[in-house]
């Protein structure tokens, strides 16, 4: 529990040193970047959460993608680390575009956002059916 808050607090230094070195002309950290990057986030979350929750009332069931399979089958901390690692990217690479000034910034983190609410949805359903 102590590192997850120390590792937590670093993130939160980490982010607000760099919000405050903008200048108010040029804010990038606005609040439409932060609620596309809290929905990836969270979208990830449910995905992540519901995959093993089907795992759970189907002994039947396996990941489909064999990109994330063996990491699922690794545990929840390895999956979680795998894909906050692609939404730090992810969100990075919007950062980035967007300081650019590229008007489809939110473009890739709002379509992975779709295909993870898309997939824990098809994880609900299927445990739903066992």
């Amino acid at each position: 529990m102590l590192r997850k808050t120390v590792a937590l607090t670093a993130c939160l230094l980490v982010i607000g040193s760099s919000a405050f070195a903008q200048t108010q002309g040029e804010k990038v950290l606005d609040k439409k970047l932060w609620t596309v990057g809290s929905l990836l986030i969270g979208s990830t979350i449910y995905d992540v959460e519901s995959t093993y929750f089907a795992f759970d009332k189907c002994v039947a069931c396996y990941e489909k993608n064999p990109r994330m399979r063996p990491f699922v089958k690794a545990g929840k901390p390895w999956l979680y680390a795998v894909q906050g690692s692609i939404d730090a990217g992810v969100i990075y690479a919007s950062y980035k575009m967007k300081d650019k000034d590229h008007k489809l910034w939110y473009l890739l983190p709002v379509a992975l956002t779709v295909v993870h609410i898309s997939a824990g949805m098809h994880n609900i359903r299927v445990a739903i059916k066992f």
